[in-house]
């Protein structure tokens, strides 16, 4: 179903669309690009600043603060290049997916031989609901990755540079702080793959279930308005305590589950910034740090530490795209089936 999905999806770089497609993709990789630059030069300007405060150079301290206003001022223009590229092909591609759903549903439609699968629930939240979702995080998915990519890369450069070697056991260690943030994610990303793959399937139960409740509440719409018969609201009811009983139980796992990492993440966010200056202080007492190289150590740090642990941390949101991706594709392929060969996964 996942592969589907991407074919299915990936349609909008062809045809009349793949102009405004490869424009908007571009630009929202550029910018990337543009904010990770400026991320290094706020790096490498934490290091002037907190020299210069070392020293108690009043002069240095007023040109990196006015420095800092006009990173500040290329920081913001990049943040809303970036939203306005990403937002703008979530909706391009949005309306180009929903278009070739709604149309190609519609005509199927038209031809009683041809209905959809039983399988196949609610197809209206699954064009609307689900093809948003499906889109949305898939950029904000792919984003992140490639994000992954330029931060890591780029920082893990400024922690070798910066760091140096340290004598550890009498072994010196070239770029130690590459290899102990490397260490660190390790742990962190293990814990949270422990605590969070139960939380994976959770999320999708609890997609799905919600997808029944919203075809059980079409359903009836759509029967009351037809037949107009007042005898049927009391079985309404029991279907609808059970489809909500269903989906306050799959809720409750998934709070379950998010209490779980919640308790890694906090303690997380509180170390993160903090082991970087502990590991960088043998060095600094020792003089062979200044307080702008053990800053500038620390950001880059936690720049590499928060992108390597990315994947862990949005594993909700991937959870959350695998279930709307496949419940797009298995309306796709049901679109797609004659209706005497519709064998289709329940969705």
């Amino acid at each position: 179903m996942i592969k589907r999905f991407v074919q299915l999806a990936f349609g909008f770089w062809r045809g009349q669309s793949r102009g405004d497609a490869w424009l908007l993709s571009l630009g929202f990789l550029i910018c990337l690009v543009v904010n990770t630059l400026v991320a290094l030069a706020v790096n490498r300007w934490s290091k002037g600043f907190f020299d210069s405060l070392q020293a108690k150079d009043a002069d240095g301290i007023i040109q990196s603060i006015l420095q800092l206003a006009v990173l500040g001022a290329v920081t913001a223009i990049a943040a809303i290049a970036t939203l306005q590229c990403r937002m703008r092909l979530q909706l391009g591609w949005r309306l180009w997916l929903t278009s070739n759903l709604v149309k190609r549903w519609l005509q199927k439609a038209n031809r009683r031989s041809c209905a959809i699968s039983p399988a196949i629930d609610n197809p209206e939240a699954r064009i609307a609901e689900d093809g948003r979702l499906a889109i949305e995080l898939f950029v904000d998915l792919a984003g992140g990755i490639f994000n992954i990519f330029l931060v890591s890369t780029s920082f893990v450069i400024v922690l070798w540079t910066v760091g140096g070697a340290y004598r550890v056991f009498g072994v010196v260690v070239p770029g130690y702080l590459v290899f102990a943030v490397i260490l660190y994610t390790s742990m962190t990303s293990l814990g949270m793959w422990i605590l969070g793959r139960p939380l994976v399937a959770r999320v999708e139960e609890k997609a799905e279930a919600e997808g029944d409740f919203r075809y059980a509440l079409s359903r009836a719409r759509h029967e009351r308005e037809a037949t107009l018969l007042n005898n049927k609201e009391n079985t309404e009811a029991r279907d609808f305590r059970g489809f909500l009983s269903r989906l306050r139980k799959r809720w409750s796992f998934v709070i379950q589950g998010q209490t779980k990492v919640i308790f890694l993440t906090s303690a997380n966010n509180l170390l993160a910034p903090i082991v970087p200056l502990v590991l960088g202080a043998p060095k600094y007492l020792a003089g062979e740090l200044t307080l702008g190289d053990l800053m500038q150590a620390a950001a880059a740090f936690l720049q590499v530490q928060l992108s390597l642990n990315w994947l862990a941390d949005n594993a909700l949101s991937l959870a959350n795209w695998s279930a709307s991706a496949r419940r797009v594709a298995a309306l796709d392929l049901a679109i797609d089936t004659p209706a005497f060969e519709q064998e289709l996964p329940d969705i």
